[in-house]
């Protein structure tokens, strides 16, 4: 028995505003209630003005966030070896510890934006116009701690049948519990009928979720290895399938700590005079009942009471032949699918129904709403004011205000489908060389945790939505994920130059000459691939609600809205000038914009996911090396590397939610012509400019 592992990594990321020795300065200077929560002075962030101004910040939000995770692990295994066979058995224990300080994004002062009435975000700092602003209320910076375990054991027996065919079973039974706070600080919904959870009222587990036990906690194993004779040992077959799960991690701001009143609710400051603030600060929840989360209505995390693991098979089958002492060649195909993995849903949504009285599909109109029939929504028609469509009473009604109900489900998947071929040189007459090829598919309506940032500035992938688009038709968020790459060819090799003593060329060279000419040693490495899927989006901003599809509110909180497609969107890759006239700068078109459009009112989007690709990538890195020996034990290598050899630019997009590379804006352009939001479509710059690196080492 050993104590394999205890690992705590730690981060930390604080704004701790340097003006809370002045005190209340926020208020003293004005701002109503800028000071209820904390001393100093908020941050106000004031925009520029012109192509070449900067922003200017003033104070911090006074935010600080802490995790800490760790793991202790125990495990043994157990080897009898008995004829053919080989029998192992074993377990694992791992005790998982998650403590962490999160007080929300926004920090307890937050901060407030300047507008830009005037043109210049200085001016309007001046007369106190704000365009709003955010503020976390209510949660106190408490330590939350999560604990929870995984347990499981195996069987497995390699079985060598003959010389030449070999094969191994296994199985393995695996639990992860659910994470319960150590201090009952959590707060639950039913699903169904949205009913308040407590720990341990009513039958509630701590962690107000049930232990997934079933059929894919056992997770067999099957591998087969085989050599036939009439090949000479010269090829190999194999292939296998194996199961394995894992419970998928999500944001610590949707975790059910987040709930009044253990954690927060975000603030809004009001568009208008500076002096405004934020206002009262939320009174907390004293005393926990139903009506502290509709009367009024604030933002719910939701855990699914039957939310379980993700449970991933993957198998393969490869044909491996032998040229020679050293040349091998590979080829097979790799699978992998994946299901109950974690998915963000707004299950306040209404259902959207077309003519027919069914689900309305992208396109399609939406003639008549009806309830959902989560939180206790019923699954009745809409009568009268759409904000009290659902079951009087209820948490749905209460949320149809435009109130996140934001829930923790897991029911998305993935399928990935690949050919990988490698062709391998092992060292030999100084050479050592590989190609290898990959054409693959991956489809998924997962799109991450509360997607994947809508695409970061500075990356070469949209990133995947925060959600889906309509949670009543999951199958229109199903395509390609985001980082799937058709193509991918990836090469490297090492070549020992043949010259200098004991080599092919000069073995007889006088020492000095030697010493110039032999333990050269270059490199290289070709990486080329197809460029990544992108979904459009149609976020709108934060803010906007959940009708950036001009749905009618039927559309999910989580700004997971998509444009329309009329027609294939097309690739331009189009350079654009500098005009001096409109003192725009240059830019580079990569999306054609003619075929993208707003959806019509009362219709989704038909977009579909990752309908455009993105830019191939292509890049050459080499080194060369010289060794000089200086005695028997000493030496020196001089080493010169350069990373992206032919300096290709590799283009990169402006980030989400609002006004990046995939968001049309309320008016999409055409070709090359801007529409509202300029971005659309453009790239924002390129990353990875030739490096050259020189590096002197000396071994003793």
């Amino acid at each position: 028995m050993r104590l394999a592992s205890v690992s705590t990594p730690c981060a930390l990321n604080q704004s701790l505003t340097p003006t809370s020795g002045l005190g209340n300065i926020s208020q003293q200077l004005g701002i109503a209630g800028g000071n209820i929560q904390a001393p100093g002075l908020l941050g106000i962030n004031i925009a520029g003005s012109g192509n070449t101004a900067g922003n200017a910040n003033l104070g911090l939000q006074n935010l600080v966030q802490i995790f800490h995770t760790t793991q202790a692990q125990i495990e043994d295994n157990f080897v009898i070896s008995h004829g053919r066979h080989t029998f192992r058995t074993g377990f694992q224990f791992i005790r998982e510890r998650q403590n962490y300080i999160y007080p929300g994004n926004n920090g307890a002062l937050g901060f407030l934006n300047v507008n830009t009435l005037t043109g210049s975000g200085l001016a309007d700092f001046w007369l106190g116009n704000i365009t709003g602003g955010f503020r976390d209320t209510g949660g106190a910076a408490t330590l939350d701690q999560l604990r929870g375990n995984i347990l499981g054991f195996f069987g497995q027996d390699d079985w060598r049948i003959t010389p030449t065919l070999t094969l191994n079973l296994g199985l393995r039974f695996e639990d992860h519990t659910p994470l319960y706070e150590v201090n009952n600080r959590v707060v639950n919904f039913n699903l169904q009928t949205g009913a308040l959870e407590l720990p341990g009222q009513n039958g509630n587990p701590r962690a107000l979720y049930n232990n997934y036990l079933g059929i894919g906690d056992w997770l067999p194993r099957i591998g087969l290895a085989w050599s036939p004779s009439a090949l000479h040992g010269k090829t190999v077959f194999r292939g296998g399938y194996a199961m394995s799960s894992y419970t998928e991690g999500g944001g610590s701001n949707e975790e059910l700590t987040q709930n009044v009143p253990f954690g927060i609710v975000q603030q809004t400051a009001p568009v208008g005079p500076i002096e405004n603030g934020f206002g009262p600060v939320t009174t907390n929840c004293t005393t926990i009942t139903i009506s502290c989360y509709t009367t009024p209505p604030i933002r719910t995390r939701i855990f699914d009471q039957h939310f379980r693991p993700a449970l991933s098979e993957q198998w393969n089958f490869t044909i491996q032949h032998q040229f020679s002492n050293t040349l091998t060649f590979q080829i097979g195909y790799v699978g992998q699918h994946s299901t109950h993995l974690l998915n963000f849903e707004d299950v306040a949504q209404r259902e959207g129904l077309n003519a027919q009285g069914t689900i309305a599909l992208p396109g399609q109109l939406i003639v008549s709403q009806k309830a959902g029939t989560y939180l206790g929504g019923g699954g009745q028609p809409c009568v009268g004011p759409l904000n009290k469509c659902g079951a009087a009473g209820s948490l749905y009604q209460a949320d149809q205000n435009g109130t996140l109900a934001g829930t923790n489900i897991s029911n998305a998947s993935q399928h990935y489908s690949a050919l990988q071929a490698v062709l391998q040189q092992r060292f030999s007459n100084g050479l050592q060389a590989q190609v290898a090829y990959t054409f693959s598919k991956c489809l998924s309506d997962s799109p991450g945790y509360f997607g994947t940032g809508w695409g970061s500035t500075q990356a070469q992938s949209s990133g995947g939505q925060p959600g889906w688009e309509n949670i009543f038709d999951p199958r229109t968020s199903y395509g390609p994920c985001y980082f799937d790459q058709k193509h991918i060819l990836t090469s490297y090799v090492i070549y020992q130059l043949p010259f200098g003593r004991g080599k092919q060329f000069g073995k007889d060279l006088n020492k000095a000459l030697n010493a110039v000419v032999s333990n050269w040693e270059l490199g290289g490495i070709i990486t080329l691939h197809t460029g990544n899927a992108l979904t459009l989006n149609n976020f709108g901003g934060w803010g906007v609600g959940g009708n950036t599809s001009n749905t009618n509110g039927v559309e999910p909180q989580t700004l997971s809205g998509l444009p329309n497609c009329n027609g294939p969107v097309r690739v331009l890759n189009q350079f654009v000038p500098a005009d001096p006239v409109k003192n725009t700068p240059a830019f580079v078109q990569y999306i054609d914009q003619t075929n993208v459009s707003v959806p019509a009112p009362n219709t989704f989007g038909t977009c579909t996911v990752g309908n455009v690709r993105g830019p191939g990538y292509a890049n050459v890195d080499f080194s060369i090396h010289k060794g000089i020996a200086l005695t028997e034990r000493k030496s020196l290598e001089l080493r010169m590397e350069t990373l992206n050899l032919f300096n290709r630019p590799v283009y990169t997009f402006y980030g989400g939610p609002a006004n990046g590379s995939f968001d049309p804006g309320i008016t999409p352009g055409i070709g090359t012509t801007p529409g509202s939001n300029p971005n659309f479509g453009r790239f924002s710059g390129s990353q990875g400019a030739r490096q050259i690196q020189l590096a002197l080492k000396f071994l003793f």
